[in-house]
């Protein structure tokens, strides 16, 4: 083919109307474009499936959403194989399978009723360490770390901003 007959073609091409076809819909199940023919499904496995109960294309609405979450209502963050909580001993935060503590130690220590000497945090309820970097910290210090008393002067500044508005 010479490129004059070439260039013709692709302007012939070009030129044509298209019509977009109305008879393609997608298969209830899959979502696979099939041309309608009476059937909403593009196979007979597609059908069986969906009549043993499981939920087509984009209907996921259908599933019912499992969320995991405290008593007082807060979701649950998810780890890799389990859920992250606070020991229920120490306090430190570790992945749970199922357990409330996060060792044997600790389990045994909770079960037989010793607490621990540490003071919690005013703001989390976290252990403060004995021991801040390389230095032993203040009797008298009531957060685990700065940003704890950051988060609580926060708090305490807006509830004074809004007692001040209010009078």
């Amino acid at each position: 083919m010479k490129a004059k007959s070439i260039a013709k073609a692709i302007l012939a091409d070009h030129r044509r109307e298209r019509s977009e076809r109305t008879d393609i819909t997608k298969c209830f199940m899959c979502g696979y474009g099939v041309v309608y023919r009476g059937s909403r499904f593009c196979s007979d496995r597609c059908r069986e499936y969906y009549v043993e109960g499981n939920t087509g294309h984009f209907q996921d609405w259908l599933q019912a959403k499992i969320t995991y979450q405290w008593q007082d209502g807060r979701p649950m963050r998810a780890g890799q194989r389990g859920f992250h909580i606070n020991c229920a001993h120490c306090r430190k935060e570790f992945e749970s399978l199922g357990l409330r503590c996060c060792s044997v130690e600790c389990e045994r220590l909770h079960r037989d009723g010793v607490k621990i000497g540490k003071r919690r945090c005013t703001n989390c309820d976290m252990a403060i360490p004995t021991w801040r970097k390389g230095r032993r910290v203040s009797s008298k210090t009531r957060f685990c770390s700065p940003k704890c008393a950051k988060a609580t002067s926060r708090v305490s500044d807006t509830r004074e901003a809004v007692l001040s508005a209010n009078t």
